[in-house]
């Protein structure tokens, strides 16, 4: 479009162009203008339809919810998208990092087991702590049932 409109002032047929494009607009306007009214009878008659069959009250709470939650959806993404540049930085180095300690973990997962293999007392630790927080949830469970 900006290259036709460039081409257009080389050759002097700007106004013609600009005047088509007004025109344009106007009419992407209007379209616009009947696609939101198609979309307002389009909820109304859903409305209806649903309110016949649910009745009036039960019908305009759901559309309420409905709504409540599509505008919580889009706050949510606006606060999301109004993020600095710089946090969002942040957020993707954080998750980077996260993910190059994940795969370094799964690279070094070989080396662990052959080490463990060698040397079963490397076993003892995590059973050991596995044991523990099994004992302890036991006794926490059996004190609030006690209560």
């Amino acid at each position: 479009m900006v290259l036709q409109l460039i081409t257009r002032l080389i050759t002097g047929e700007a106004g013609t162009y600009l005047v088509r494009m007004r025109r344009l607009a106007g009419l992407y306007a209007v379209m616009a203008l009947f696609g939101v009214l198609t979309l307002a009878f389009l909820i109304a008659s859903l409305f209806i339809f649903l309110a016949d069959h649910f009745g009036a009250l039960p019908t305009a709470l759901g559309f309420a919810g409905f709504f409540l939650l599509l505008f919580l959806v889009f706050w949510i993404m606006t606060v999301m998208l109004q993020r600095t540049p710089t946090r969002r930085a942040d957020d993707r180095l954080q998750s980077d990092i996260a993910s190059i300690a994940g795969v370094a973990a799964l690279t070094n997962a070989p080396l662990l087991l052959r080490s463990v293999r060698r040397n079963k007392k490397l076993l003892l630790l995590p059973v050991a702590g596995a044991t523990g927080f099994a004992i302890w949830r036991a006794i926490v469970t059996y004190r609030e049932r006690t209560r």
